[in-house]
């Protein structure tokens, strides 16, 4: 067993075998220095395991029908997480986190000797505890999992959960626990969509505005926005950043002046965030109240599939965002703001709207934004509002044509970074791969450049033949 006792030991010897001060690690190579972090990393996975097993029994001894004499109580805790985050100088939630993860594997354990069903049914939470014992999941990344499925019941059997959790589990080399959140929550929307729109009322309902005066006399507020009111706000914020944070790098004389008068503006992000939203209250506050808002607001976006639409059995995304949207929510944007279609072939490619022109179209840029949803980069996280579009054949060197099937979206940062360091992206009829230079991989192993966007893989499934944006 990977997690043994001796496999412990045996990881922690070489993890201290890279050193054990920052002189010594300065000494390493990249390669070894990575080859350092993975020991650790790796070394980490099986602790977290190990953690997870002596909380669960911990969390057994501390049990609330043995009262004074449970062992939390009896060391003047609470309750067993208390106890825990005391011991471990851990957050409460980390203790928590252990204490269910524990607890998890127990349970499995002994249904594996069980003659009758879990009564709980969590049986299909077994994939999740063999990636987490075997080393394969972080503790977080098991975490993911387990609440991005959520919970097996009458529209969703413990069988369905069990086969979406292994193929979870068995993608989740290389990808964080955010990621792995995402992809679980993604899952859980397409085997469950008579969920979809009560989840989307519970993270409404879950929505609030804090404020209160500090005693320096500072105004300070804390606010929790649902994915379709935030999307408003950080899109609106995102087009006062965008120059700054890695948006498009601007052609146009007046936007390229506006985006260099920004660069050198001595504010902070933050600041200039939030003086963009006092100046937003501001207008909207002195406004003549026959005043009608909308001929240039900010932006949200929907991307959902024809067949969805037309059947009205299905649900959209949010542009750049992996939470589904309900139907009731789809139509009241297309009544709001129409619909703009985007046509797919069977290889998840635009139909071709190429011109022979140096730049991409502003509709071509919609193609590109539904297809891709975001930077494409291996680990980038950056939406389509950050994100450029970038000639897979360059214009002159390359002769290369402006169709969206050449180009794909990259943040500012990973397209600089593909064009001065000789990174290289290859397409193959609908797929697109990252070649690394000689330097970074001698290899140039070839690195997957999958679309971010949730709704492409309804496309390629036979979902609809093309999407609307509206």
């Amino acid at each position: 067993m990977r997690n043994s006792p001796a496999s412990l030991v045996a990881s922690a010897t070489a993890v201290v075998a890279w050193g054990a001060d920052a002189a010594a690690l300065g000494r390493l190579d990249d390669d070894e220095l990575l080859a350092a972090q993975t020991s650790v990393a790796e070394h980490r996975r099986a602790l977290d395991t190990h953690a997870s097993w002596i909380a669960a029994e911990i969390a057994r001894r501390s049990r609330r029908e043995a009262g004074h004499s449970g062992l939390a109580q009896r060391k003047g805790f609470v309750s067993a997480e208390a106890l825990i985050q005391s011991v471990s100088q851990s957050s409460r939630a980390e203790a928590s986190k252990f204490v269910q993860l524990g607890t998890l594997l127990a349970e499995l354990t002994a249904e594996e000797g069980r003659e009758t069903p879990d009564p709980n049914g969590r049986a299909w939470h077994a994939p999740i505890a063999e990636g987490l014992s075997a080393g394969r999941l972080s503790s977080d990344g098991a975490e993911a999992i387990r609440r991005g499925l959520g919970d097996a019941g009458a529209e969703v059997t413990a069988g369905v959960l069990a086969d979406a959790a292994s193929r979870l589990v068995g993608e989740a080399e290389g990808l964080s626990a955010e990621q792995l959140f995402r992809l679980a929550r993604g899952a859980r929307d397409r085997i469950d969509e008579a969920g979809v729109a009560d989840r989307e009322r519970q993270r409404h309902e879950a929505r609030y505005l804090k404020r209160w005066i500090r005693p320096d006399g500072m105004y300070q507020a804390s606010m929790l926005l649902d994915p379709e009111n935030g999307r408003l706000v950080f899109s609106a914020l995102d087009a006062v950043l965008s120059p700054r944070r890695g948006g498009p790098r601007f052609v146009d004389p007046k936007e390229r002046a506006r985006a260099e008068a920004l660069l050198a503006d001595q504010r902070t992000d933050e600041q200039l965030a939030l003086d963009a939203l006092v100046s937003m209250v501001r207008i909207a506050g002195e406004a003549d109240p026959g005043t009608l808002f909308g001929t240039a607001r900010p932006s949200v976006r929907i991307v959902v599939t024809e067949r969805a639409v037309t059947t009205r059995n299905g649900h959209g995304y949010l542009e750049g965002g992996s939470e589904a949207i309900s139907l009731p929510t789809i139509e009241r944007h297309l009544c709001d703001a129409g619909l703009v279609g985007v046509k797919f072939d069977d290889d998840g490619q635009c139909v071709n709207v190429g011109r022979d022109q140096r730049l991409f179209t502003a509709r071509q840029r919609v193609g590109l934004a539904v297809r891709d949803g975001g930077c494409r980069f291996p680990g980038c996280d950056r939406p389509p509002s950050w994100c450029e579009a970038h000639h897979i054949d360059q214009w002159h060197r390359d002769h290369g044509r402006t169709d969206i099937a050449d180009g794909i979206l990259l943040c500012r940062h990973h397209h600089l970074l593909v064009h001065n360091n000789r990174w290289r992206v290859i397409r193959d009829v609908g797929d697109y791969w990252l070649r690394p230079p000689r330097s970074e991989d001698p290899s140039q192993t070839l690195r997957p450049m999958p679309s971010r966007s949730p709704v492409m893989a309804e496309v390629l499934s036979g979902a609809g033949p093309g999407v609307g944006r509206a």
